[in-house]
C-alpha cells in the first residue's frame, strides 16, 4: 500500500483538525499518524489505497471556520507498518 507524508500548512493549531483527521482517516480505512511539526503545521504519515488516500487527502486540503489551509504539500515515502490511525501529541523527530 502507499503511504504519503503530507505537511500541511495554515492556522491549524490547536483547532481540532488533527482530531478532525483522525476521524476521517478511521472512516476511509487509513492508518498512520497526524502531529504538531509546529506552531504553524501538522505533519501527517497515512497509509491506504490509492482511492483511499485520493478520498483522505481531499479532507486534508479543506478549511472551515475553526482553521485555513495555507498550503499542503505531499511526498510519498516508503510504506511504514501502521495499525491504527494516531494523533500524536509531539513530533516523532527521527521519522521525518
Amino acid at each position: 500500500m502507499p503511504c504519503y507524508k503530507i505537511q500541511i500548512t495554515g492556522s491549524v493549531f490547536k483547532t481540532g483538525f488533527r482530531y478532525f483527521l483522525k476521524e476521517k482517516a478511521e472512516t476511509n480505512g487509513i492508518t498512520g499518524r497526524i502531529y504538531y511539526e509546529n506552531s504553524l503545521s501538522v505533519g501527517i504519515k497515512a497509509s491506504g489505497s490509492e482511492e483511499q488516500l485520493k478520498r483522505f487527502l481531499e479532507f486534508c486540503s479543506i478549511g472551515n471556520r475553526f482553521y485555513h489551509i495555507d498550503r499542503m504539500e505531499v511526498t510519498e515515502v516508503p510504506p511504514e507498518d501502521y495499525s491504527t490511525f494516531e494523533v500524536e501529541d509531539e513530533p516523532a523527530h527521527n521519522n521525518h
